[in-house]
């Protein structure tokens, strides 16, 4: 007993850290899934010095061998840091789980309903259905002064908001009731709750399907990046197999406005990139993929993007240099664009360096060069990271030195002209 007080006096004192901790959690995964284009609440919480002491004691009662020090206990108590999140869709848990394993470090998993052991009560129906993740934040997705709540367990529990809410009744009346023990017509009333929330579940699974076939429709408008979310989902999961695919959505709310911007925000409009965008299985998730498709070779759509991706991030010395790249790219992009589709007819939109390569077309220090340059254009584009201002000068300089010697090269300076013809 005097070591789970000092156990309680000691995570006190940590108390505001692990605070702290949930909520930048939530905060993170909050702003993943809007962009993402899941409707979801997310909530955070510290668990609460009281209720933590009587869940030590339950635990310690149950250990074969009571605990021996603080350490055990911290280990053993995975839910001193929670983050909630509670779907409006209770068939968006399949997504969510795919941007929690991109966003956190998953220590463990844990999917209910479990059945560790036969019920007091017969219950009729099946009890809490819900995803559990035991995670670590990345230290590179927090600020200098956050890092340190990288080593924050963090519990992050996803369930629709009906079976959240139903949760909550259960918990606090089952496992912690004002007097004694529920009896059966209680128990009773509880399962029934229950069997009214899947019924509920259900509905809204239905909710969701006919929005979905709303939004496939060639006429469809998209409204906002969750119907545009849905669209893609859709498309991508008619259209390919899990296998082939990646569904890492990324930043679908940036694609929306990208659409939008360009007034390209319909099934009508955005189906023709789909199909020509190879969905690559590399760094970039489905939105870089589709916005690469959109913008490549056109310096207007570069601008536009980079207006709505990156505006105000970077200084004034950096921005210049930025800008210089891409005016040396850009035009170069657009050339090979068009060689690649001029030798092979197939090959629409963005230029694919395997297919340079198969139609011998270029050497292989243009290749290299090729392919420096676009990793460059890459990291730049997706704000994965910038370069040296001297490395991106001298980088334009190359792109630009490049397209002078294949227009030469191809004897045609059409190319060139187009894309300075297109840019105004």
């Amino acid at each position: 007993m005097d070591l789970i007080n000092q156990f309680i006096e000691n995570y006190k004192k940590k108390l505001n850290f692990y605070e702290t901790a949930g909520h930048i959690a939530a905060r993170q995964l909050e702003s993943a899934l809007q962009a993402a284009g899941i409707r979801a609440m997310v909530t955070s919480r510290a668990k609460n010095p009281v209720r933590l002491k009587s869940k030590v004691l339950r635990r310690n009662s149950r250990r074969p061998v009571p605990y021996k020090n603080m350490r055990e206990i911290y280990e053993d108590i995975a839910d001193l840091s929670g983050v909630r999140v509670s779907l409006y869709f209770p068939g968006d848990r399949d997504k969510a789980n795919s941007l929690i394993a991109d966003l956190f470090t998953i220590i463990e998993t844990k999917q209910f309903p479990e059945q560790s052991k036969p019920p007091t009560y017969n219950k009729r129906f099946s009890g809490y259905w819900a995803n559990h993740y035991r995670a670590h934040m990345k230290e590179e997705s927090l600020d200098k002064s956050q890092q340190k709540y990288a080593a924050a367990r963090i519990e992050i529990q996803v369930a629709s908001v009906l079976m959240h809410a139903w949760s909550e009744v259960e918990h606090d009346l089952v496992y912690k009731p004002l007097s004694g023990t529920l009896s059966e017509e209680e128990l009773a009333i509880i399962d029934e709750l229950n069997g009214l929330v899947l019924a509920g579940e259900i509905a809204l699974e239905r909710l969701q399907s006919a929005g979905n076939e709303r939004v496939q429709s060639k006429n469809a408008t998209f409204g906002s990046q969750y119907e545009l979310a849905s669209y893609l989902y859709n498309y991508l999961s008619n259209n390919f197999r899990r296998e082939d695919i990646e569904l890492r959505m990324g930043n679908i709310e940036l694609l929306f406005k990208l659409l939008s911007k360009l007034k390209m925000n319909g099934v009508k409009e955005i189906e023709p990139v789909l199909k020509s965008v190879k969905f690559e299985k590399d760094r970039r998730n489905i939105s870089q993929q589709i916005i690469d498709q959109i913008i490549t070779g056109n310096e207007k759509r570069y601008q536009i993007y980079r207006e709505l991706r990156i505006a105000g991030d970077a200084d004034e010395v950096a921005g210049n240099s930025i800008t210089y790249f891409f005016n040396q790219w850009v035009p170069l992009e657009h050339f090979l664009n068009r060689i690649s589709y001029k030798s092979s007819p197939k090959t629409r939109g963005a230029f694919n360096i395997n297919t340079l390569k198969r139609l011998d077309i270029l050497d292989k220090e243009c290749l290299n060069k090729i392919v420096a340059l676009r990793k460059t254009r890459n990291v730049l584009i997706h704000n994965i990271e910038t370069p040296a201002v001297d490395d991106l000068l001298e980088q334009g300089n190359e792109a630009r030195d490049l397209l002078e010697k294949l227009t030469e090269q191809f004897s045609s300076p059409a190319p060139a002209a187009e894309s300075a013809k297109q840019a105004n």
